[in-house]
């Protein structure tokens, strides 16, 4: 595969362009299998640059973003506008950076009796885009402050009946969307018996392993720079940071892919009497559950838990200098 790879090199500037991205993406995995890293980096890198000059954005709308997500959900907001005392259906959020642990998670839980696993969902977004006058997302989070505290959990009623069609038997349902965590002021106020829980993971690696994988989605053009990656997981981690200091103690449960992968067995006991469900040992076996997975982790979860992927980004630290430099203060 090398050699025809390699044999490939001098016409790939010849390529249509997401031919070319793919060859580039194609070539830094398989240099990396090889551990010729320096090279992989460059491969990736090449496939990078092409990727990220096709995705506009803004970061300056990104930053404000974040700014008015913090002034609107406020400890005063919530303060106003208390959690029903509603008991009704149980999904259970997964949030975090992409390729932190949330699909290894999502494989654990799936495998208990009543959990299905519904994947990355994009119910929330568009069920609070909906709530928006002319359902225009970029009202939020402002209108939500005119919100009457019936709307909350009509919101949540939506949402609910939107994802259980997934799987109407099942007692929880799984949504795995990882940008979920721009929402968790709105899902604790809509959906009162909803869980929460944070896959984090050292930020090197999981920035990393963004940068290294072509991603099918277009939503992801937050990860094809390392200087915009890195400034997406600061605000990432401020915003989770915010969450846990607004909402009550106990929404939110963190859990380290580090940790998981040291002591599974306790860190899936810690999960379980977080959701309040029993310990089954189906838990520890969760590379046998055939479920459909359709996220760049596929290959991961069909096997046991491994320790490879801790660390990895260190054979290419001569080449993440830029990256360090932002996300190194959060590596803790």
């Amino acid at each position: 595969h090398i050699a025809m790879l390699e044999k490939q090199r001098p016409m790939a500037e010849a390529l249509p362009l997401e031919t070319r991205i793919r060859y580039w993406f194609t070539l830094g995995k398989a240099y990396e299998d090889i551990e010729r890293y320096d090279e992989s980096f460059l491969a990736y890198e090449q496939g990078n640059r092409l990727k990220h000059a096709l995705l506009a954005g803004s970061e300056a709308e990104d930053d404000a973003m974040l700014e008015h997500i913090m002034t609107v959900f406020s400890r005063d907001f919530f303060a106003a506008r208390p959690k029903a005392n509603q008991s009704g259906k149980a999904p259970i959020f997964i949030v975090g950076m992409p390729r932190s642990g949330t699909t290894l998670l999502e494989q654990i839980l799936s495998t208990l009796p009543g959990v299905f696993g519904a994947g990355e969902l994009k119910d929330m977004k568009e069920v609070v885009a909906s709530a928006m006058p002319g359902a225009d997302h970029t009202q939020y989070p402002h209108v939500v402050r005119t919100f009457s505290s019936e709307q909350f959990p009509r919101l949540g009623e939506q949402y609910t009946e939107r994802v259980w069609r997934h799987a109407p038997e099942a007692t929880h349902i799984i949504d795995k969307m990882p940008s979920n965590f721009f929402y968790l002021g709105m899902i604790h106020l809509m959906l009162p018996e909803a869980k929460i829980i944070h896959a984090m993971r050292d930020p090197m690696d999981s920035c990393f392993s963004c940068y290294s994988r072509l991603f099918n989605r277009e939503n992801m053009r937050f990860a094809y720079d390392l200087g915009t990656l890195g400034r997406y997981y600061a605000r990432y981690i401020r915003l989770m940071r915010h969450w846990h200091e607004v909402l009550p103690p106990g929404t939110i449960l963190d859990l380290r892919y580090e940790d998981m992968v040291a002591d599974m067995e306790g860190q899936a006991r810690r999960a379980l009497d977080y959701l309040g469900l029993p310990w089954d040992e189906a838990c520890l076996e969760f590379h046998h559950n055939r479920r459909r997975v359709k996220t760049a982790s596929l290959a991961q979860v069909r096997q046991p838990i491994y320790k490879t992927s801790v660390a990895r980004w260190k054979h290419y630290q001569n080449h993440l200098r830029p990256l360090l430099d932002i996300v190194g203060r959060y590596r803790n």
